[in-house]
Formats: C-alpha cells, sequence, structure tokens
C-alpha cells in the first residue's frame, strides 16, 4: 500500500488539472470503448490514418481505464495514475524481494528521487506507466530463465504499449552481458520473447492494422519525422533531448548508479550474472536518454534495481537505500525541481460551464478545424460526438491525407486571404476551434475579418468561427447567435 501511496502522492503534485494533453486523448478512448466496445475505426478524427485503420496501441491501458473514465476526467486521471503507478513501482519492490534484497522497499523511493525528469514522466498518465513494469519482467525474467514471467510480459506488451519491439531489445542486451560474464547464451530467452510477442501481436482485435501501425509510429514518427527533424511538422519536446544543463540535472544520479552497479556486477560476475546485465540495460536507456529525454521514464527504475541486486549480494551498508533516497531527495529539491514544477501549471482548459457553451454552439456531427493537434483528446471528452482533424502525432494526419495535411499546416500559421473557404472546402470544416495563444492570433484575425466565416464568440480561451456555406455542413448546424 505504501508504493500506491506514494504514486498518489506523486499525482497530487498536478495540482488542479492533469499535466499532459494525451491523457484527455486516453480518457476520451477509455470512454469510447466503454460506450462502443472494441473499436475498429475512429471516425472521431476523420483526417488521420486512424479513421479506416484503427489500431489501438494501447489497448490494455484503455480497457484498465474503462470503469472510471467516466468519472470527472481529473479524478479519472488521477485514479489511473495512482493504480499504473503504483503497479510500476509495486514490480521494482516485488523483483527486490524474489532476489532476498535487504529493504528492497526503498528502492522505488530511490527511483524516484533520483531524476525531477523521471518524477515528470511518472506523473503523466500515458501507458508508460504499463510498459515500465512489463520491460522490468522481461528483464528479470530474461535473466532469471524464468520462462513464465517472461512469455507473459511480452504477450502483454503488444498489446498494451506502442513500441512492443522493446522486449526484443532487452533480452539482446541480457543476453550479451551473459555472454560477457558467463562465456554462454541461450536461443530459448529469444524464443521465448518472439512466441509471445507473436501471441500478442496476433491476438489484438485491431490485427493486422496493429502492424501497419507500429510501422508509422516507431519508423516514421520517430525515426523519419521526430529524430530526422523534418520540416513541417511539430512533435513535442519529448523527443528532443536534454540540454548539457538538463543532462546534469536530471541524468546523473540514475547513470552513476548504473555505472556502480555495473562495476560491482563485473566483481561478483562469477556468483551472479543479473546486477551485471541489469546495469547494462540501464546504461543502454541513459543512451537514448541522451538522445530522447523521454527514456529516462526507464533509466531511472532500471538503474535503481540494478543498485539494489548489486548491493544485495553485499549489504555491507544497511543504511544505504535510506542514504541514496536522501542524497536524491536534496539533488532534485537543489537541482532537479523545474520538471516537478511544470506539473502545477497546466490551466484547465475545458472547465464546465466553458464546456456547456462550447456543446451548445457546435452541434454534435461537425467537422471542427483545430489549429494544433495536442488538445484533441480534451475536445473529445469536452465535446463528445464531435468529428475532428487528426490525434496522436500530427503524422497519422500526413499518413491520411497528405495534400490536406499540408493545407491545414500552412493555413493556421501562415493564413491566405480566403482562409475561411481552405477551412470549408479543404478541410470540410463546419466550425473552427482554436486557442487563444498568440501563434494563432493571425488565422483567428483574417478569419474575423473574412465574410465567409462568422464569428460564434469567445469562450474561455477558445474562438469559435462557424464556416456556414459549407457543403458538407450537417442538416440543422445553422451558426449560433454572436456571444456579446
Amino acid at each position: 500500500m505504501f508504493l500506491f501511496a506514494l504514486a498518489a502522492g506523486v499525482q497530487l503534485l498536478q495540482g488542479g488539472n492533469y499535466f499532459d494533453g494525451d491523457t484527455g486523448y486516453h480518457l476520451a478512448v477509455a470512454r469510447l470503448i466503454g460506450e462502443h466496445g472494441t473499436l475498429r475505426a475512429f471516425p472521431w478524427t476523420s483526417f488521420s490514418w486512424l479513421a479506416d485503420h484503427y489500431a489501438d496501441k494501447e489497448l490494455l491501458f484503455h480497457v484498465l481505464m474503462v470503469p472510471f473514465a467516466h468519472l470527472e476526467p481529473n479524478l479519472a486521471a488521477r485514479i489511473a495514475g495512482t493504480l499504473f503507478g503504483g503497479l510500476a513501482l509495486s514490480t521494482l519492490y516485488l523483483i527486490l524481494r524474489a532476489e532476498r534484497v535487504p529493504r528492497a522497499i526503498l528502492w522505488p523511493l530511490v527511483a524516484l528521487l533520483s531524476s525531477g525528469a523521471f518524477v515528470h514522466r511518472f506523473a503523466l498518465v500515458r501507458p508508460h506507466l504499463l510498459s515500465i513494469p512489463l520491460a522490468l519482467l522481461v528483464i528479470w525474467g530474461a535473466s532469471r530463465r524464468n520462462w513464465g514471467w517472461l512469455l507473459l510480459a511480452c504477450v502483454l506488451f503488444p498489446l498494451s504499449y506502442t513500441a512492443w519491439h522493446l522486449p526484443l531489445v532487452l533480452v539482446a542486451i541480457v543476453e550479451g552481458g551473459r555472454l560477457v560474464t558467463e562465456r554462454r547464451v541461450t536461443m530459448a530467452a529469444p524464443m521465448v520473447t518472439v512466441l509471445g510477442l507473436a501471441i500478442g501481436v496476433l491476438l489484438h482485435p485491431n490485427f493486422p492494422a496493429n502492424l501497419e501501425f507500429f510501422w508509422i509510429q516507431n519508423v516514421e514518427v520517430l525515426f523519419q519525422t521526430a529524430w530526422a527533424g523534418a520540416e513541417g511538422f511539430e512533435l513535442g519536446g519529448e523527443f528532443k533531448p536534454f540540454s548539457p544543463m538538463g543532462m546534469v540535472r536530471y541524468l546523473t544520479l540514475p547513470t552513476a548508479g548504473a555505472l556502480v552497479a555495473l562495476a560491482l556486477g563485473w566483481r561478483d560476475r562469477q556468483r551472479d550474472s543479473l546486477p551485471f546485465v541489469v546495469a547494462l540495460t540501464a546504461l543502454a536507456f541513459a543512451v537514448l536518454t541522451f538522445k530522447t529525454q523521454r527514456f529516462i521514464e526507464y533509466e531511472a527504475p532500471v538503474a535503481a534495481l540494478a543498485l539494489g541486486l548489486a548491493w544485495g549480494m553485499r549489504a555491507r551498508n544497511p543504511l544505504l537505500p535510506a542514504i541514496l533516497a536522501l542524497v536524491g531527495l536534496v539533488w532534485t529539491a537543489g537541482l532537479g525541481m523545474r520538471p516537478i514544477e511544470m506539473l502545477r501549471g497546466r490551466t484547465i482548459l475545458f472547465p464546465p460551464a466553458v464546456a456547456e457553451e462550447l456543446a451548445r454552439v457546435i452541434p454534435r456531427g461537425a467537422q471542427v478545424v483545430t489549429c494544433d493537434w495536442e488538445f484533441t483528446g480534451e475536445m473529445m471528452l469536452a465535446l463528445p460526438d464531435r468529428r475532428f482533424l487528426v490525434a496522436l502525432d500530427p503524422v497519422f494526419f500526413y499518413r491520411g491525407d497528405p495534400v490536406a495535411y499540408r493545407t491545414w499546416f500552412s493555413l493556421v500559421r501562415d493564413p491566405p486571404p480566403r482562409a475561411a473557404a481552405v477551412a470549408r472546402d479543404d478541410l470540410r470544416g463546419d466550425y473552427v476551434l482554436c486557442d487563444s495563444r498568440p501563434r494563432w492570433r493571425p488565422f483567428i484575425e483574417l478569419l474575423d475579418a473574412d465574410p465567409e466565416a462568422e464569428f460564434v464568440g469567445r469562450y474561455g480561451y477558445w474562438y469559435v468561427m462557424a464556416l456556414p456555406r459549407g457543403p458538407w455542413s450537417p442538416p440543422g448546424s445553422a451558426p449560433a447567435p454572436r456571444s456579446q
């Protein structure tokens, strides 16, 4: 219970509103599954590749949220974050307990306090909260030749997380570490891994679309777009590396822990190769984190696991995990608070009164043109049964209709004189819903002056424009009266 309470405490760091826009999308999908059952299409984002080729890359995550998805969104997010976060911390603890590591309950706390960036990622209610415990089980199951746990984790990976190739990478590192320490490997671990992944992929109700989705998400989004710096796409800062100072602040303790565990594991490799193998995995995640900061979500817990295992083999100083937790607390409080402070600064974008007004002026079934993609999930919660352009990464919009994507991307950033006609005719828009950030002001002002658009009103942070002469407007969707 302590670890679930700890996860709940991390959720409370987010203040009055869940921090992450993607959380809204996941809650919206959980609601849709509760209402419609298994989803095989996603018409709510009509221009996305997912509209006609739907594959739920985080099916298990969404299914587990269905029982409470219809609660108030912030409450639902906190329940999900507590349950999934507690599961991640408990898995770390249970592995250490199975290895008879003294004071195993303290090592999840060491992981949390080792990096403010890890606390930030841990607080986000996203599917990586399921991927973390599954990754830990893969590492431990492959290292200990526990084929049952390894098989189970590999079956669940394709049902839970988009990067379901990760177990293959982890098992390859495990076998490489065993080759170095024990001068032997086995094909059983790769075979069990492949078998489990194959079962999970085939069991997915969206097979075979989930295979194509895997390629888009992991190759086209990550390698060809995010890491390649492709123009015309804005994917968010989490795909970027930390700044040099950020690396010092957020990677020093986890990386140092992994290096110490590697050295201790090498010294004790004749007794047990497990600490060395886990430390090697932690360092592999450290290398990835230098490329993309989001991999801190794996580096920190795997490094804590490695250090706990290495210390547990010797157990010289019984106070070591408490000392490390204290060091982490001082380090993070002094140097790593910025990501944690960010969790408290997000505004509620759709308070109930605003959501009610928007639902009144934008009818069900309307096609809504938005200025960005990052808030689509929250729009789906506030305005159910409306159609938007895209959710998730904009690459799925591009994959669905490259011409329309380029039209939309330039429309909101460098609007043409007849912007309303483009939004209405090329993007089939009935309404424009745009937030009030300064970057969209030229587009909003141009629409306001355009005789082919009608200003409906400003509701909280949102401007609404109607496109009344759109040939695709649904019957009875006449623009609402202007707000005063």
